[in-house]
């Protein structure tokens, strides 16, 4: 891929990400959904992560740009899921 077709295809997935962002929180279904929950005296984070796979159609096998996500526990892993107020441990 050249660095050309990189850059466009990096903006065309910031669209998308814009787009699912905007889509949820236009949405009147989820404001309404958010607003209940808080009306039951609750505060809300909502949390979104966005993974794009971008494949040629073509029958070329996909490249990877960086190793594999681990399953192995990392101190950023642990600073992410505090974050998040999540408890990560086996007990």
């Amino acid at each position: 891929m050249s660095p050309d077709e990189r850059e466009r295809i990096k903006k065309l997935v910031r669209e998308l990400s814009q787009c699912v962002n905007s889509a949820l929180t236009d949405s009147g279904d989820v404001k309404d959904a958010l607003k209940d929950i808080e009306e039951e005296g609750y505060h809300v984070d909502l949390l979104f992560a966005l993974f794009t796979r971008i494949l040629r159609k073509k029958d070329e096998p996909p490249q990877l740009e960086a190793p594999p996500l681990s399953t192995d526990e990392t101190s950023f892993d642990d600073q992410f899921l505090k974050t998040l107020r999540l408890n990560w441990s086996e007990d």
